[in-house]
């Protein structure tokens, strides 16, 4: 699914490239150890950084431009997907059994969340972790207070939002993308420790991805002819989830940035009003549900709307700015994906008239700046959202290395030289006399003795007379020479005359019809 590039997109990508430039300055004040000063490693690690990647990108680009690749049919490539995607999710989950013996928990969810006699008690938290207590609650009253039912639940819950996460990346950005977020999901070390630690991300991960991939269908099916009582009711499905996902968490808002490229999609231009339509009846619906889920809640809480406002505000208020989480979290799959992201500002230029990072840079750096400024709770910091969104970011920076669409066409052509030498290897042109030749089936026709030059047998020609007989003969060559039409001429016409006398009878040469003078009627 592309998008339109225009001067959003532009300075999009401008935003894209400081970002980038940002997070290598800090991990080269981190290897230098400075903190004031001139930073020269975290320049220099810049400088290094971006030199690597265009000479990445210019050797690539040129190996992918003279290359052609042939295009697989659909069925051996949905095989290969398939195959693909089946053995990194079958992977991923081995690891993640293995890991099973190291499991954890980010907080005392276990303790809370068990069956006692005096229930469960968990006061009005936020909503995400309201929902994981609940589910864990119930889990427990099902199985019993079993530590690991909890840890098998994480483990289902997240390979359940990651299978739901690659179709949602493979409808908005392809299959190659899909591919590669799925590689990162499924494998990365710090993605591997998520599934088996208790923590409500990967049940809000699941109704994150779940939402997105209703979005991406919608956006798929607005660029489908038909269907346009079907796109209003997504477009307003859409925002009422998008705003469902941003009262349970403030990170379920960054939902609505697919939502804004609705009226930039790739595609004809009619029906612009009633895409815009859309985009706002989507806004007013996630407005509406987001409203309607405040007042359901100072119902149920018996306070009043403005003080459940104000609670969720202060919730979500300003924290302080916070860096550490860019080299606390990752491991070496963090610099992988960093070096891909990177990438990415050099592919961008890869299509001519339009592009698909938009709304996953949009993402990345929302979630990044929420968490910087500390708008998001301990227990719900958007990390595993913000991973996510930098795998499909990845995904696509890399695969768009592979794009030749973005050429500019080149007119069809052949060098001087081809030319010439397919001048010299043109037949002779048929001459009136040679065409007894050719009714005799005879090609090519034999040239009279005569019209070769008599030379002698040890003659051999100067240099400047083979230059002069060369250019000499190519300039007959280049001559216009016509043909004879092979198609037949009309004949002349030739007037007819009768040469026999016609005598008719007496009876047929009466030509005036007897007319009674009582009709009324005229000729």
């Amino acid at each position: 699914m592309s998008f339109k590039k225009n001067a959003v997109s532009y300075g999009i990508w401008a935003l894209y490239l400081m970002g980038i430039g940002v997070v290598l300055s800090f991990m080269g004040m981190v290897v230098g150890h400075q903190d004031t000063g001139v930073p020269y490693m975290a320049l220099l690690l810049v400088a290094l950084a971006f030199g690597s990647l265009f000479l990445v990108y210019f050797l690539a680009k040129r190996l992918v431009d003279r290359v052609q690749i042939k295009k697989m049919t659909s069925d051996r490539a949905a095989l290969i997907e398939g195959v693909l995607a089946a053995a990194l999710l079958g992977v991923g989950t081995v690891l993640r059994l293995v890991m099973t013996g190291g499991a954890g928990e980010e907080a005392a969810y276990y303790e809370v969340a068990k069956v006692t006699e005096e229930g469960m008690q968990a006061q009005l938290v936020q909503g995400s972790v309201y929902y994981y207590l609940c589910l864990l609650n119930g889990l427990f009253r099902v199985v019993g207070n079993k530590w690991m039912a909890g840890i098998y639940l994480q483990l289902v819950l997240q390979m359940l939002g990651i299978i739901i996460a690659y179709f949602a990346v493979r409808r908005l950005a392809g299959r190659g993308p899909a591919l590669v977020s799925l590689l990162f999901l499924t494998l990365a070390p710090g993605s591997v420790r998520a599934g088996v630690t208790y923590s409500p991300k990967m049940l809000y991960f699941c109704i994150y991805a779940l939402i997105l991939l209703i979005i991406a269908q919608y956006l798929w099916r607005s660029t489908r002819p038909g269907g346009r009582t079907l796109t209003w009711v997504l477009a307003v499905l859409c925002g009422a989830l998008a705003g469902f996902a941003g009262y349970t968490d403030i990170v379920g808002f960054t939902l609505a940035i697919p939502l804004c490229g609705l009226p930039v999609l790739k595609r004809e231009q009619r029906g612009m009003l009633q895409w815009v339509a859309q985009f706002l009846a989507s806004m007013l619906a996630m407005a509406g549900v987001f409203c309607l889920l405040v007042q359901l809640d100072s119902i149920m809480s018996g306070s009043t709307f403005g003080r459940v406002l104000q609670a969720w505000g202060v919730t979500y208020s300003l924290k302080g700015a916070d860096y550490s989480f860019f080299f606390q979290e990752g491991g070496y799959e963090t610099f992988l994906l960093l070096a891909l992201m990177a990438l990415g500002i050099f592919t961008f230029m890869r299509r001519k008239n339009e592009e698909r990072f938009s709304p996953w840079v949009v993402t990345v750096l929302s979630v990044t700046l929420m968490r910087m400024l500390g708008i998001l709770t301990p227990n719900m910091n958007g990390s595993y959202q913000m991973f996510f969104a930098m795998t499909g970011l990845a995904g696509v920076a890399f695969c768009e290395l592979f794009v030749q669409e973005g050429r500019e066409a080149e007119e069809p052509g052949l060098p001087e030289a081809v030319v010439e030498d397919l001048d010299q290897d043109m037949p002779e042109p048929v001459a009136a006399g040679q065409k007894e030749g050719l009714s005799a089936g005879v090609w090519p026709p034999e040239r009279p003795v005569e019209s070769l030059p008599e030379q002698p047998a040890n003659a051999v020609p100067q240099a400047g007379e083979r230059e002069e007989m060369t250019e000499k003969k190519r300039e007959e060559l280049r001559q216009i020479q016509l043909i004879e039409n092979p198609l037949p001429l009309p004949k002349k016409h030739v007037k007819k005359v009768m040469d026999f006398p016609i005598q008719p009878e007496a009876s047929q040469m009466h030509y005036d019809l007897e007319v009674d003078p009582g009709d009324n009627f005229d000729f």
